[in-house]
């Protein structure tokens, strides 16, 4: 699941998408131009840099406002923000996560204001140190989830794009770069820092693209739309299908067209955001049968000779029942998943084609299971076995299914060799493991998603990437094929 909304994957970096719809834009640098009654489809989107040291596995705030300041001061500012949103840091680096769909004045705005409240992260501490943050310690070797404390709740940023006048006839991105690395101190307290970036419009005409797992709630075969209901985020969205909708039903639903779209379903989705608001269904696969639980974790650790794997939860969608729920699951707890002859593997590919020269590419079984990976679950109700209290609270449970999803990182390029590149100077998740993983060998393939960038060829050895994609565990060191590679 990849997503930012739901069921989300393993990442550094986080796309929030705003979209103010309506006519048009031209991007021009101003400083006269007042606030017009006309308005602008525009796109605004946050992502995120790692820490480096500790390995914080989650990191969620809340948004509490986002507005563009006018030149004129007898304007007032244009929020851009609907209401307070909480979003996940960590999950996404290279793409983006709905906000909101709204429409923006046509005029000149000369910065862009937003407002922050209550982080909350889960860390990993892998180092020989003991962390205290809130009354909260955290001793080597353990997970916790914490809340930080935030130095300062409002930014402004007014660099380029900005000054920005917004007129014309076509739509405008924005990317709101949160910078982990440098937003999150010594003793992990977070002090906000951003910057603003206008994203080049996609060949498909959309605004932005980004991935959403929920479960359905609705199917309107009149006009071939369903709703979505989000976990994390607890978003209600409506979604568009057209003919050229794909669908990976697989043998619950042989027909992959619209028709297998069923109430009750949990299923991932790749949504192409529109200019005049429409969000348009690119891809829909099936993720969990009619009612049935699902979660998704980033694996901390691998126990070959138990069969198990332990990861940290990331995101669930609970069944009609609250299984789940009455299991004690929250983000950020630990969790030891076990895995049976009767577990089922599979593989998120996502649209893309895995290659099949090089190493082999396997995810079907334990030994295939590595630090890093984001996986999605299918629980044995009977098997949720909670245990302690919490931050301590471990849950253990048995996988009926196991999925592949994408996993997110941000690393700097050691080498380059089109059409591959190696990845060193990994997040602590990676370099921490037992055995340590240095190196990250990454695979771009047909499909592969270049954002910044034209594409390997414009890469070189020192460069920082985001890199989304699915994670296996190879020879020598891990293969990472890409899905998406965002450069820094």
């Amino acid at each position: 699941m990849k997503h930012a909304l739901s069921i989300f994957s393993l990442a550094t970096a986080i796309v929030m998408l705003v979209t103010m719809l309506s006519s048009c834009d031209t991007r021009t640098s101003s400083t006269t131009t007042g606030i017009t009654s006309q308005a602008v489809s525009a796109s605004f989107s946050i992502s995120d840099t790692p820490p480096l040291g500790i390995a914080i596995l989650r990191f969620q705030i809340e948004l509490t406002a986002a507005s563009l300041q006018p030149s004129s001061n007898s304007q007032q500012p244009v929020s851009m923000l609907p209401a307070p949103t909480t979003v996940e840091l960590i999950h996404l680096q290279s793409e983006s996560a709905l906000l909101a769909n709204l429409n923006v004045p046509t005029g000149t705005y000369t910065s862009l204001t937003v407002s922050f409240a209550n982080p909350q992260m889960t860390i990993f501490n892998q180092s020989n140190m003991e962390y205290t943050v809130d009354g909260v310690n955290c001793l080597p070797g353990q997970v916790c989830t914490v809340t930080p404390t935030l130095n300062q709740a409002t930014l402004t940023d007014d660099v380029a794009p900005l000054p920005i006048t917004l007129s014309g006839t076509s739509a405008v991105a924005f990317l709101l770069h949160f910078d982990v690395n440098a937003s999150v101190q010594g003793d992990l307290s977070v002090s906000p820092t951003i910057s603003l970036n206008e994203l080049p419009p996609l060949p498909s005409g959309a605004l932005e693209q980004f991935h959403v797992t929920g479960r359905i709630t609705g199917v309107n075969t009149q006009d071939s739309t369903f709703t979505l209901q989000t976990g994390f985020g607890n978003s209600s969205l409506t979604i568009s299908t057209n003919p050229s909708t794909q669908y990976q039903f697989g043998s619950v639903c042989t027909a992959d067209n619209f028709s297998c779209l069923m109430k009750g379903e949990v299923v991932s989705v790749k949504v192409s955001d529109m200019s005049g608001g429409t969000l348009q269904a690119a891809e829909v696969e099936l993720f969990a049968p009619q009612f049935q639980p699902v979660l998704e974790g980033v694996v901390i650790g691998v126990s070959a000779a138990q069969n198990q794997a332990q990861l940290v939860l990331i995101d669930f969608q609970d069944d009609p029942q609250g299984d789940l729920a009455q299991g004690k699951m929250a983000y950020g707890l630990p969790l030891t998943v076990q895995l049976s002859n009767t577990t089922t593997f599979s593989i998120n590919a996502d649209g893309i084609t895995l290659p099949t020269t090089g190493p082999t590419l396997s995810f079907a079984s334990v030994n295939d299971v590595i630090v890093g990976q984001s996986l999605a679950v299918q629980p044995v109700i009977s098997s949720i076995k909670p245990s302690g209290t919490p931050p301590s609270i471990q849950i253990a449970l048995t996988a009926s299914n196991l999925q592949l999803e994408a996993s997110e990182l941000t690393a700097m390029i050691e080498t380059v060799n089109p059409p591959n590149f190696m990845l060193d100077q990994l997040p602590p998740l990676f370099t921490g493991a037992t055995p340590s993983i240095s190196e990250i060998d990454v695979e771009t393939v047909t499909g592969t998603n270049f954002v910044n960038l034209p594409g390997v060829s414009a890469l070189a050895g020192g460069d920082t990437v985001s890199v989304g994609g699915l994670l296996f565990n190879t020879a020598t060191a891990p293969t990472l094929v890409a899905e998406r590679v965002y450069q820094r």
